[in-house]
């Protein structure tokens, strides 16, 4: 089966199947064409696929008319603020985020240093399907230059956003596994910036990931390891593009993902209280936090661009999703794991606890993920089936299908990332939120 996702924020597939130079250069095009030869930031994580698929990038937005400017390995969310920095048309990240090393794909990012929205993604794949790409004559095609990623600017913002003198007094020890991905090196910017001590984990950018680079409890072993043996504060992993985060704490617990987005809530909602926008999927910590905090929560669909446009159209505080991402409004509206470290920190300095004491001022819930591979013809019929599992039951269709009760919930859906379905059961009872998503896995593994 060969694995391609194309949405409105941008197209991800496995290299060499799905994602090929070809389909890149007309994607490329396409946005190149819809910018109207305007400036484009271009930028990569670490996967050995991305130098290939960063040349054809280039000459395709330099054939629409476009001048690029070729950050090399570039964070994503760095890439993203230094493109409303600059004032450019927009930007591509070369970037599979989490996805494991065969996958790669292409992120647009607007003149707003955010993801797409829905009508700027459709015009997107308007052009690309039709074809019309934009061809610049030999007097008007785009020159491409080399431009450093910006990441020292970027931490000059974030150290005047935190409260960095906070942090400092503390002097912090932190391990930290970029995973040899896009934030390998850029990490001992971070923490030198706020005046942690750094015990790196996978801190080449080598594009050679020892673990899956989805930042969850699962590949967080050698991170609690080195937090016990070197006595640190807290330890985090990212992503491969720097935009997610999970949590190590200093008692050598890995949180689920879920932690990142309550705990800096708890903390950000008290500088800034204002509505938090999160997906569907989310665990109810945030939903908690909230109402502690006397704010609202508005939900949307999963993914970064449905939830950043929530956040500027709601002029919400925060926002993020249950995958370890968070975005804060005043500072840039995009998925970033270096501000959601810096603010897990500056909660520590301020309140003079420990990460797990903060844990421990949260509300407890018991949170399974499970996902099932499915044909992407399928994919939808096979989550509408599951309603035949809920008769007696209210069900929330804004993304896939959702079932609340009073103690807990279970949600199905599509993935926006990979032909699969995920299935997600949280609850009060470990045991019930095990045994409702094997109720729901069982059934959609009878359909696949």
């Amino acid at each position: 089966m060969k694995l391609l996702k194309i949405g409105i924020s941008g197209v991800r597939g496995i290299v060499g199947e799905t994602i090929t130079p070809e389909l890149v250069m007309d994607f490329a095009c396409a946005f190149g064409t819809q910018l109207k030869g305007g400036r484009v930031l271009v930028g990569r994580d670490t996967r050995t696929s991305g130098p290939m698929l960063q040349r054809s990038v280039l000459a395709s937005l330099a054939s629409t008319g476009c001048g690029v400017l070729d950050m090399g390995i570039c964070p994503t969310p760095v890439l993203q603020k230094r493109v409303k920095d600059l004032r450019a048309a927009g930007g591509i990240s070369i970037t599979a985020g989490h996805n494991t090393a065969e996958w790669n794909a292409l992120t647009f990012i607007n003149r707003e240093g955010t993801y797409l929205n829905e009508f700027q993604g459709q015009a997107v794949l308007d052009v690309y399907h039709l074809e019309k790409f934009r061809k610049a004559p030999l007097s008007r095609l785009g020159r491409v230059r080399p431009e450093a990623c910006g990441a020292t600017p970027y931490f000059q913002a974030l150290g005047r956003f935190l409260d960095t003198e906070a942090v400092s007094r503390r002097g912090f020890k932190v391990v930290i596994d970029p995973c040899n991905g896009a934030g390998a090196g850029v990490v001992d910017d971070f923490c030198r910036g706020l005046g942690c001590e750094l015990v790196p984990v996978n801190n080449e950018p080598t594009g050679f990931f020892v673990h899956d680079p989805e930042p969850r409890p699962r590949n967080a072993g050698e991170v609690a390891s080195v937090v016990g043996i070197t006595g640190a504060d807290a330890g985090f992993l990212l992503n491969s593009d720097a935009s997610r985060v999970s949590i190590v704490a200093e008692d050598g617990e890995t949180l689920s993902e879920e932690y990142a987005l309550p705990l800096i809530a708890s903390h950000y909602l008290v500088k800034d209280p204002g509505p938090v926008i999160t997906n569907t999927s989310t665990s109810r910590m945030i939903e908690d936090v909230a109402a502690r905090r006397g704010v609202p929560v508005i939900k949307t669909k999963v993914g970064q661009s449905h939830v950043v446009q929530a956040l500027l159209s709601e002029e919400g505080s925060l926002g993020g999703e249950g995958s370890g991402s968070v975005a804060v409004r005043r500072f840039h509206p995009a998925y970033d794991a270096f501000l959601a470290m810096g603010l897990l920190l500056e909660a520590m300095a301020v309140t003079g606890k420990t990460m797990s004491g903060l844990v421990a001022e949260l509300p407890k819930y018991h949170i399974v993920k499970e996902k099932i591979y499915c044909p992407p013809s399928r994919v939808h019929s096979v989550v509408a089936e599951t309603r035949r599992l809920f008769p007696h039951d209210e069900i929330l269709s804004v993304d896939g299908v959702k079932v609340e009760k009073k103690e807990g919930w279970v949600h199905v859906r599509a993935s926006a990332t990979e032909p699969m379905i995920r299935i997600i059961a949280e609850n009060v009872s470990q045991a019930k939120a095990r045994e409702d998503l094997d109720r729901v896995t069982a059934f959609i593994s009878e359909l696949v």
